[in-house]
């Protein structure tokens, strides 16, 4: 006790120290329980994981009935949606030629000519509805079905979209469906008796309209009959820089102030009077099996 009084400051030093010490043990063996504590309940999890991933039901008849049942509902489930999709897609004419086809692009191609024509809208230059490889050469006889029935909804959505009044169509862009190639068709083959399966057959349609026809032409596609899907809309605006704050009237013609110098120069529209230049990455529905419609 001498000498804590003789060192005051050196005794709080050891003093406080000592504390500190016990206060880290106390702390260290806490974390350390914790840390035990937590470690056996991981190894817990792990062990149940690994046992229920090697655990196999036991085969009585009572599981499977039910895992029969729970198959049949889910095909019932699909199937029905595969048919409410076969109700709202083009027909699929299995007996459909390649000279049929021809005919009928022909057709379909002469049809839009006329319509663009009467209203004023203008066609890329030997506008074939994205089928242009097929207006010299016919298909081969295991695609013209399907290229009939992508036919079909690419003539019915061009229809749509020209009776919206847009200003122009300048381009219709169509990947190969499946069934035109030759591996394609032999996978296909190969499948057999499966459940009924949605095909998607995409394309690319552009075109440019003004702001309110704009909005019309989307409303027409999103209700085709036969139904197409909209995946992706891509809009550039024909004027996508704002006017000058310093000088708004800056595009404004000139001859127009030159024909009334003595009145205020008019107020300038912003907006509405720009054209649009719309980009649609569509898709075609059918379905393949036994859900398809005859």
């Amino acid at each position: 006790m001498n000498w804590f009084k003789a060192n005051p400051f050196l005794g709080g030093l050891a003093l406080l120290t000592g504390l500190a010490a016990a206060a880290g043990l106390y702390f260290a063996s806490g974390q350390y329980a914790a840390f035990i504590e937590q470690s056996d309940a991981y190894a817990n999890q792990v062990s149940s994981l690994n046992s229920l991933q090697s655990a196999k039901p036991f085969p009585t008849q009572e599981n499977l009935e039910a895992a029969q049942k729970e198959g049949q509902r889910a095909a019932e489930i699909f199937s029905g949606l595969a048919s409410a999709v076969a109700g709202q897609s083009a027909p699929r004419d299995d007996a459909l030629t390649p000279q049929m086809f021809q005919d009928q692009l022909s057709g379909a191609a002469g049809s839009a000519l006329a319509q663009a024509r009467a209203g004023g809208i203008a066609l890329p230059e030997d506008f074939y509805l994205g089928f242009d490889q097929y207006k010299t050469q016919p298909p081969s006889a295991a695609a013209a079905p399907a290229l009939g029935q992508q036919l079909a909804s690419i003539a019915n959505l061009v229809r749509v979209v020209l009776e919206s009044r847009i200003a122009e169509i300048t381009a219709i862009n169509r990947p190969p469906l499946p069934e035109e190639t030759e591996a394609a068709r032999e996978e296909e083959k190969a499948k057999g008796g499966k459940l009924p399966e949605l095909l998607l057959a995409p394309f690319d349609l552009e075109f440019v309209t003004d702001q309110a026809n704009f909005r019309q032409a989307l409303n027409a596609v999103a209700k085709a009959q036969p139904m197409v899907l909209i995946r992706v809309v891509s809009v550039a605006n024909s004027s996508p820089l704002a006017p000058s704050k310093e000088n708004p009237l800056e595009n404004e013609s000139e001859a127009a102030e030159q024909e009334a110098p003595d009145q205020p120069p008019p107020i300038p529209v912003l907006f509405g009077q720009e054209n649009l230049t719309v980009k649609l990455r569509l898709a075609s529905v059918s379905v393949g099996g036994s859900a398809e419609k005859d």
